[in-house]
């Protein structure tokens, strides 16, 4: 019995010794780490997340998963400060190596003489994405020797980055990309052996962003010496003269972004099979030459993009090896003036071999022949742009997945003729097509009455084509369609008013068909087309009496109609008085009309010119006042008055007009 008791209490007093060795073990935050950032905290206010957060997350350049919080709130001086959100320590010490405040929502000043350089074992300190109040980077950032990754982008620093950051010879991960929206204050720059001198001393950086930052010098020769580089970004940097070409060719290197330097020349080398590029983005730089054909040897490309550059030639046959590839731009335009892509031939038709491939743009070149039908094949394909090119032939069909993700279908501006296939079903009905344009073309026949229920399209453009016959009464079924533009095509129909119940339409474009008959309709116009923002009837035969209900009701709900477009019908009676009301109505044209009475009296109606009203009785246009523009200016003018009003809408129309006039969609889809 005492044996046993004495067995329990040497098992409890075990107990106990163990239970104190292991909690004196634990390792508490020093105090004057603790008071240093606390005072770091009290240096800022915790408000909302910066207002270009929003834009930067609409746009894709931040994971979209980010949640943005004030981590600092929650810090106390009573408690654990290796405990806090976003700090790290080390076990032995209690000293603190990590801060990570990305998305924390501090707003104030950074001071030059910053609490944050007392913890000088700091291995990773990230303050992405707060608002500092375009403060100078402190170069008291050097007193942080330890340091590994530092992170301060998109934190709104402005002025000269520090040379002394070039002391933190550690330095693995260095990001000082800018915020491209602060045109209210200097951008962040550098003196011109900055990047030199990085060069020389970060020998051991693997990831350098320095997008948005005004570099504005030559690329070093020495910066292919960073044998550790694995990513670099030098995004609109206004880099000039050549890039090394050794740079390219690095074995090593995964990742190159130094896209947006128009001034920036290369030409592509020849590739061997020892690269081990995944990203290369060289758009919009002065890229010249020919592709080679031992691209084929980058296996392991997962993203291509040499929009807005000067290369010619033929798309070489060995772009179908990139099995992994999943971005493809070789798209061109006129943006900022820079020279058109000069690609031609056809497509290659082992494109299709890309069976990864999710983003495909090689518009605005001078591609001929046929669109390889098993182009539509590729199941994991979200886009397809190959507009304003030379591409001819009948539109066929392949054999879609039911599996298909495209989301964005954009042919418009070739030579493709031919009718419409029913087999475009296998498109439009897709629960993911948002954007289908076929829109200048010479495709003929009638439209197909295919469009089925539940179907997700947004923007529809078969615009400038040869259709015939009447609308396909499906398109009512179309509840998510926010965009319709038919315009000069020769439909021969009434005026749709069975579509006056889709909640989300908001332009309407029939100009310049053969449509016909009355405007009026009953029940009242209260129920008509609930979102509708812009129609342009004109170049029609409508005949009958204007729909003062209609623009009663407009008035009355959104004051937003900025034209009057009823130009070159068979209209009479009078101008509604209702329409006076539209206080937004910049542009009214009822010219060749059989209007009569008084013209309505209001600021709108007072600033008009002499040719929206002219015609019989009135003068004769072109005889009074200015001369009535000619069709192609008028429908320039139509054009760009749209965008204009698109610019108030929701964001669904902007994306709907990009597609409908694609000489304007490039620019959009970058911005």
């Amino acid at each position: 019995m005492i044996g046993t008791n004495s067995m329990s209490l040497f098992l409890f007093f075990s107990s106990i010794s163990s239970f104190l060795y292991s909690s004196a073990s634990l390792t508490l935050c020093r105090p004057d780490q603790r008071d240093a950032l606390l005072e770091f905290k009290s240096e800022f206010e915790l408000g909302n997340p910066p207002e270009f957060l929003d834009e930067l997350l609409h746009d894709y350049l931040v994971p979209v998963n980010v949640t943005s919080y004030p981590k600092t709130k929650s810090w106390a001086n009573n408690s654990d400060c290796c405990q806090w959100d976003g700090i790290t320590c080390d076990a032995n010490s209690g000293m603190v190596t990590g801060v990570d405040l990305s998305y924390s929502s501090l707003h104030g000043h950074f001071k030059l003489n910053s609490s944050l350089f007392v913890l000088r074992q700091l291995r990773n300190l990230n303050l992405a994405y707060n608002d500092f109040n375009a403060s100078p980077i402190p170069s008291g950032f050097n007193k942080l020797m330890g340091l590994e990754r530092l992170n301060l982008s998109h934190s709104w620093f402005s002025g000269q980055i520090p040379p002394e950051i070039l002391h933190l010879t550690k330095l693995v991960s260095l990001d000082l990309s800018s915020c491209f929206n602060l045109s209210q204050s200097r951008p962040l720059f550098i003196d011109k052996p900055f990047l030199g001198q990085l060069a020389q001393n970060l020998t051991n950086l693997r990831h350098l962003d320095m997008s948005y930052v005004n570099i504005s010098s030559e690329i070093p020769q020495m910066i292919p010496n960073l044998t550790s580089l694995r990513s670099i970004c030098l995004h609109k940097c206004h880099l000039f003269g050549k890039l090394p070409l050794s740079f390219l060719r690095s074995p090593i290197i995964q990742s190159i972004d130094l896209s947006m330097n128009p001034y920036l020349e290369s030409s592509l080398p020849e590739f061997n099979g020892s690269n081990s590029l995944v990203y290369l983005d060289l758009s919009e730089t002065s890229l010249s030459g020919n592709i080679p054909n031992s691209i084929g040897n980058l296996k392991h490309f997962n993203v291509l993009r040499f929009d807005n550059c000067n290369l010619t030639g033929k798309i070489p046959f060995s772009i179908g090896n990139l099995s992994l590839l999943n971005t493809l731009h070789l798209s061109s335009n006129n943006f900022d003036a820079l020279a058109f892509n000069h690609f031609t031939g056809a497509l290659p038709p082992n494109i299709t071999s890309l069976s990864n491939l999710k983003y495909f743009d090689a518009s605005l070149n001078s591609f001929v022949g046929s669109i390889p039908s098993t182009l539509f094949t590729i199941p994991s394909l979200e886009t397809i742009f190959l507009n304003n090119n030379q591409l001819s032939g009948p539109l066929e069909i392949g054999n879609i997945s039911s599996m298909s993700k495209l989301q964005e279908l954009d042919l418009s501006r070739n030579d493709l003729t031919g009718p419409i296939p029913r087999s475009i079903s296998k498109f439009v009905n897709l629960r993911s097509l948002s954007v289908l344009s076929l829109g200048s073309n010479h495709l003929g026949g009638k439209l197909p009455d295919i469009f089925l229920n539940g179907s997700n399209l947004r923007s529809l453009n078969v615009g400038h084509n040869q259709l015939v016959h009447k609308l396909p009464r499906s398109l009512s079924d179309c509840s998510s369609l926010e965009v319709l533009n038919m315009e000069h095509n020769r439909i021969n129909d009434t005026f749709p008013f069975w579509l006056k119940s889709l909640p989300k339409l908001q332009v309407l474009v029939l100009h310049s068909n053969e449509f016909y008959g009355s405007l009026q309709y009953q029940p009242k116009a209260a129920t008509w087309f609930p979102q509708l923002r812009i129609m342009d009837v004109s170049h029609n035969a409508f005949t009958g009496a204007l729909p003062s209900d209609f623009f009663m009701y407009w008035m009355l709900s959104r004051d937003e109609l900025h034209q009057d477009p009823y130009t070159l019908n068979k209209l009479s009676g009078q101008i509604p008085h209702s329409l006076a009301g539209l206080t937004s109505l910049s542009t009214v044209r009822v010219s060749h009309n059989k209007l009569v009475g008084m013209i309505p009296q209001s600021t709108q109606f007072q600033t008009q010119r002499v040719s929206g009203f002219c015609g019989a009785p009135l003068d004769e246009c072109g005889v009074v006042g200015h001369d009535d523009p000619p069709l192609e200016e008028e429908e320039e003018e139509q054009v760009l008055s749209w965008i204009a009003a698109a610019i108030g809408f929701a964001p669904g129309v902007v994306i709907g007009l990009t597609i409908a006039f694609p000489q304007i969609a490039l620019v959009v889809r970058r911005q």
